[in-house]
């Protein structure tokens, strides 16, 4: 039996792993707690999912950061 694995397959694999990484980390879920408690103070709409993406996204910078320097 043949199986096709596209051109992306091992990018998209390795950009899972690293959100499961920091999804995990524990700096990473007081951060969306954190952000979470201020938003719903804020009243802002979905503070759950706003923390979540906002958290997400810091991490995703912060960690592309770091391997841009690395790379230097």
């Amino acid at each position: 039996m043949f199986y096709y694995i596209d051109e992306y397959h091992r990018k998209n694999k390795s950009v899972a792993k690293n959100i499961a990484k920091i999804v995990y980390d524990i700096e990473f879920q007081l951060l969306q707690a954190e952000l979470e408690d201020l938003y719903k103070k804020l009243n802002f709409d979905s503070p759950g999912t706003k923390a979540f993406e906002d958290a997400l996204y810091s991490f995703l910078v912060q960690e592309e950061t770091f391997s841009t320097i690395k790379a230097y």
